[in-house]
């Protein structure tokens, strides 16, 4: 007979000591389900940041440097629960980071009680400090919001100089990767390691002999050799930036083998990033420029579209104030590279896409408020008074460019225009960013980063009630603010505390209605050699892969200066000077007025020669000539070939 086991059924057991008996295994303590609003790690408000370890419903586990997480929420307090020290930095309604060394239990992030309303909250890892997240707690009765997503996402990837290491005040949050992040209103992860080369199988200062080449596809980082791999479909960035070759030179690395490993990961970050624009930066220190030119032209070549090298030559200086040691930048040295490096990236991307609004569709879809009563009236946006409305139109994202509105100011306060903004919440002066606004008689011109800073005051003649046109012009650290009269600034003033952000409008303690709102950018165009721009340097024309400053290679797009319906282009940064033609060759001179340079600085737009979606200029005086570029300097040629057809196509 076939043998046959006998089950014996035991009586089933009771929830209570059920739950006991679980209570005492280990990482099998049962919680609660999560619900939204709830501020549970698992509550879907809480916006992850970061490679989390997201296994255990009780506690969410960071990884990498400088991970974070945001949510809102109401209420007159927060805490904050950790199960094991970390060095963590907290924002609440887009103030100043506030530092937590070693917090750890339940901490108390407001024993100044909130006023009651909507607030925000950011909590982020130092360096490479692992958070251990087991929740907020908030006041009773009181719920988590999902916060206003942000305009774009990014990823890093380097080693020390992108993790945050070194000297720097406040860990990753000082580091380059993290400001260029805020600048962009982007959110940001850091896949970063002190001491790790892009190269496999070499230990440099790392834990072991694991190189970024193989960890960058894991969960964890070199501390964990056995990390499972990571899930890219949880964050697929807008834009990756990757700064690797420092610890590959210093360890002996050759660079016959640095650059094949650079093309295969190039090539393996293409695959889980299709969409991204990928940005290869030359190592601050200049080490090993050539593999990775080399490695960045080889995957161009093979039909990457979106990847561009960054010649960063001139950024930083060692043995200055830029280098904390001979190695690693400085806070202000990260500062300067993130004050190239964001515009870069948003110009080259094409994210300054101009933007408009009249709102005479009757509504303000698309802008996001923070504070105040808004409307649309007739046409117009309108705001009662309030103490520091805002409204911010979403996704915009500007560097340099010219801001115009109409303002027609109630009877008191100061209503104006925000630029450059990021991190709003409600209050004052919550956000970062400048605002320049009509107060009465004056103009003002100012900056906030929780605290409000005056850079410039002009009298104006009174005119409650009266429509105002005011203009903001942004090129780099330059800002000039007109007053209806559009030829002389009433304001003009150096500050290059914000470099990029949103476009929006704000009030304090001020009724007001705004109208015909309009930012453009200025003009970049790129030459058929990937990344190559039209820029100026030493008055001459020139396409260049090396844009330093940025502002020499943008154009204001004019009407053109001997025909209207053609164009010129004027130097954003040498206002008054035109690219023009002389002798063959294309210079950047001074307009003198005469018929002459007005036509030598007179171009069609017409058809890309080499491709009909981009675009060529033809010479408005010399018919059947255009601008092209040879052996990095712009002409005036008559065209034939291929060659010649492909050199004078740019894209805009």
């Amino acid at each position: 007979m076939p043998h046959t086991s006998r089950i014996r059924r035991l009586p089933p057991i009771p929830t209570p000591l059920l739950l006991l008996l679980l209570s005492l295994l280990p990482g099998m303590i049962p919680t609660a389900s999560a619900a939204t609003g709830d501020g549970s790690p698992s509550d879907s408000n809480i916006v992850y940041v970061g490679r989390w370890d997201k296994g255990n419903a009780s506690v969410y586990r960071s990884n990498w440097s400088g991970a974070y997480f945001r949510v809102d929420f109401t209420g007159t307090s927060v805490k904050l629960r950790l199960a094991a020290a970390a060095h963590v930095y907290v924002s609440i309604d887009g103030r100043a980071e506030t530092s937590y060394p070693g917090a750890v239990g339940t901490i108390n992030l407001t024993p100044t009680a909130l006023a009651s309303g909507r607030h925000t909250l950011r909590v982020a890892t130092r360096e490479q400090d692992l958070m251990q997240f087991q929740g907020v707690v908030l006041d009773s009765g009181a719920s988590t919001l999902a916060p206003v997503p942000r305009a774009k996402r990014l990823e890093f990837i380097g080693d020390s100089i992108t993790a945050g290491c070194c000297a720097l005040s406040q860990g990753a949050l000082s580091d380059y990767a993290w400001l260029v992040g805020e600048f962009l209103n982007a959110d940001h992860t850091r896949i970063a390691y002190s001491g790790i080369c892009l190269q496999d199988a070499f230990a440099c200062h790392s834990p072991n002999g694991i190189g970024m080449s193989r960890q960058f596809f894991k969960l964890q980082t070199v501390e964990y050799p056995s990390s499972p791999d990571w899930n890219f479909s949880q964050y697929q960035p807008d834009a990756v930036v990757i700064n690797l070759g420092t610890n590959d030179q210093n360890f002996g690395v050759s660079d016959a083998a640095f650059q094949s490993t650079y093309i295969t990961f190039l090539q393996n970050v293409r695959a889980r990033y299709p969409n991204a624009f990928i940005f290869v930066l030359r190592t601050f220190g200049g080490f090993k420029v050539v593999p990775t030119q080399a490695a960045v032209s080889a995957r161009i070549a093979a039909g990457d579209t979106k990847l561009y090298y960054v010649d960063t030559t001139g950024w930083v200086a060692v043995g200055t104030s830029d280098y904390s040691d001979g190695l690693h930048p400085s806070d202000s040295g990260h500062l300067k590279i993130a004050r190239f490096l964001a515009p870069f990236i948003s110009k080259t991307a094409r994210w300054e896409l101009p933007f408009a609004d009249d709102f005479n569709d009757g509504n303000a879809t698309g802008w996001q408020t923070y504070g105040g009563a808004w409307s649309v009236v007739n046409g117009q946006l309108s705001v009662g008074a309030d103490a520091g409305a805002k409204a911010l139109a979403s996704g915009t994202l500007f560097s340099n460019f010219t801001y115009d509105a109409d303002i027609t100011p109630g009877p008191s306060g100061n209503p104006g225009l925000l630029f450059r903004a990021s991190r709003p919440a409600t209050g004052v002066d919550a956000y970062q960013g400048y605002f320049a606004g009509i107060d009465g008689n004056q103009v003002v011109l100012g900056k906030a980063n929780g605290t409000w800073t005056t850079l410039a005051v002009a009298a104006l003649p009174s005119m409650t009630g009266t429509s105002r046109h005011l203009r903001v012009v942004a090129v780099g650290s330059s800002l000039k603010v007109y007053v209806d009269d559009l030829v002389t600034p009433k304001l003009s003033v150096t500050d290059g505390s914000y470099v990029s952000g949103a476009i929006g409008v704000r009030t304090y303690q001020a009724q007001a209605r705004f109208d015909n709102l309009s930012v453009r950018a200025f003009s970049r165009f790129e030459s058929q050699f990937q990344g190559s721009f039209v820029r100026h340097q030493n008055s001459r024309g020139r396409i260049d892969h090396i844009i330093f400053p940025a502002e020499d290679a943008e154009w204001r797009v004019v009407p053109g200066l001997a025909n209207a319906s053609a164009l010129s282009l004027e130097s954003v940064n040498f206002p008054g000077y035109f690219l023009r033609h002389r002798n063959g060759e294309v210079w950047l001179d001074r307009d003198d007025g005469s018929s002459l340079f007005k036509a030598d600085a007179t171009w069609w737009r017409r058809a890309g020669l080499a491709n009909s979606s981009l675009l060529s200029f033809e010479c408005f005086n010399f018919p059947g000539y255009y601008l092209r570029h040879r052996e990095g300097l712009l002409y005036l040629n008559a065209i034939s070939t291929s060659t010649d057809r492909s050199d004078a196509t740019f894209r805009e």
